[in-house]
């Protein structure tokens, strides 16, 4: 017990912790929003709402339009990490989430002829947010972890994804047996819930420390130094030392978006390693299930219950990544660009 207590304690005053803890939520707010959607779609006072039916193209346009948001916030937000700091990208990220969010939420509620637009207005302006997220929290993140640890926080931050994806789920799933398909309480209630995490998020990080990384990018040694004595304490000196003979070396050096795609720039490889990762996993059907299933499902004749109880336990063996990460695992620090 009293070993609990003491690692409870030093989790508590440990700045890498609370820099994980906090990148971990922040990437479940990102999971529940890709399965928020699920039980939502099928919901018969959202589509009459909307002036639609349910197997009408525009249920799967204010899908879509969330993810050319996300697409657009990733490379928005990344640029303002870069030009104002990382806690600003995240902070103004999570406040388009949550605005976009409750655009989402009043939809239809005061004037039904608005309801469709404002739909697609909230899910554009989420995804801005969300896409913000996905693309700075990773960066943050690992450039405030030690070497040793930075593969395992990077890992346990993205296993809290599918968490959030599971939530999602299973409230989608709670209210609909409660409510009824017929209830707009029951398509409204999974997306207010979301609020959770944004507005909890923006409240704590102003507790965090700034990315050293980016103050000695942006040739403020002083304030590298103090936020390297609030995560690293005795060893900070050392890594400001660290830090900025691996500035020396790589100042002169400047990688864009183009630089990425072309094919005799020594960063081609890796971008397209890391771009096919990322569509061979989307031909899995992991994004169709994530936010089709229920459809997916009933159309092999599973009542609709038995389909959206169905769509969770696709992800179950996602869950068996994390504990098997090796702690020396190591992830190379971002550099901006």
């Amino acid at each position: 017990m009293s070993f609990l207590v003491e690692h409870v304690r030093q989790a508590y005053n440990d700045k890498q912790t609370h820099v994980v803890m906090f990148s971990a939520t922040a990437i479940a707010l990102y999971g529940y929003d890709q399965g928020m959607m699920s039980l939502i779609n099928t919901n018969k006072d959202y589509l009459h709402t909307m002036g639609l039916w349910e197997e009408s193209p525009m249920v799967g346009v204010i899908v879509a339009v969330y993810y050319l948001g996300c697409a657009v916030g990733a490379v928005l937000f990344s640029k303002i990490a870069d030009k104002l700091g990382r806690k600003k990208s995240i902070f103004f990220s999570l406040a388009s989430a949550s605005l976009g969010n409750l655009i989402m939420f009043v939809a239809g509620m005061k004037f039904p002829k608005l309801g469709l637009a404002l739909m697609l207005t909230g899910r554009v302006i989420m995804g801005l947010g969300v896409g913000g997220i996905d693309a700075v929290i990773p960066t943050y993140s690992s450039e405030l972890s030690a070497d040793d640890s930075r593969g395992k926080a990077l890992a346990q931050e993205f296993q809290s994804n599918i968490f959030g994806l599971v939530m999602a789920f299973g409230i989608n799933l709670g209210v609909t047996i409660a409510l009824g398909k017929w209830s707009q309480w029951a398509w409204r209630t999974p997306i207010i819930v979301m609020q959770v995490y944004p507005v909890l998020l923006m409240a704590l990080i102003g507790t965090l420390p700034e990315s050293p990384r980016w103050f000695i990018f942006n040739d403020r040694e002083d304030e590298a130094k103090e936020a390297l004595d609030e995560i690293y304490g005795d060893e900070a000196k050392e890594k400001l030392d660290d830090l900025l003979e691996q500035h020396e070396k790589e100042k002169d050096e400047s990688v864009g978006y183009l630089d990425m795609v072309t094919p005799s720039h020594a960063q081609f490889h890796p971008t397209m390693v890391t771009i096919m990762c990322q569509v061979n996993q989307a031909l899995t059907g992991y994004g169709a299930v994530s936010v089709y299933g229920p459809q997916i499902f009933e159309v092999s004749h599973l009542t609709v219950y038995d389909s959206a109880e169905l769509t969770p336990t696709s992800f179950s063996g996602s869950t068996s990544a994390w504990p098997n990460t090796s702690p020396s695992a190591t992830t190379p620090p971002t550099s901006s660009s």
